[in-house]
């Protein structure tokens, strides 16, 4: 964040690292989070959350409202060819279960490493729903 305080000439930056850096709860919260990530398989299922939205995904690249699709590791992203309505989306999807924010032309997902094959299909469906809608409105 940018301030320059009353009577100020030129802002200055806020500056937010000392508040947070160094602060041994903080720290010990971030190690704890390491051990656990590094005690799991999770590049095993990085690797098959990526193949699952790869798999749910790469047929969005057959619609007229699709620049592109692109999938890497855990995160899926569908490109389109033009600026997502974020209401109209976020709305959708809400209606389906599934929370994602839309932005610009991106709709995207980068699910946790956690979640469920069940869950990953829920959120492919959500975004095809998007897609289909920016079909209609085309249309």
């Amino acid at each position: 964040g940018v301030s320059g305080g009353r009577g100020a000439r030129s802002a200055v930056p806020l500056m937010h690292g000392p508040t947070f850096m160094g602060n041994p709860l903080a720290c010990a919260v971030a190690c704890a989070s390491i051990d656990l990530l590094a005690s799991t398989p999770w590049e095993a299922r990085v690797g098959a959350i990526e193949q699952q939205l790869a798999e749910q995904l790469r047929p969005c690249a057959d619609s007229v409202a699709v620049a592109d699709v692109r999938v890497l590791g855990a995160i899926g992203v569908v490109e389109m060819k033009q600026p997502i309505d974020m209401r109209k989306a976020q709305a959708r999807l809400a209606s389906m279960g599934v929370w994602l924010r839309p932005f610009g032309k991106l709709l995207y997902t980068m699910p946790p490493f956690v979640i469920s094959d069940a869950d990953v299909k829920k959120i492919a469906d959500g975004m095809r729903a998007v897609i289909e809608d920016a079909e209609h409105s085309q249309s």
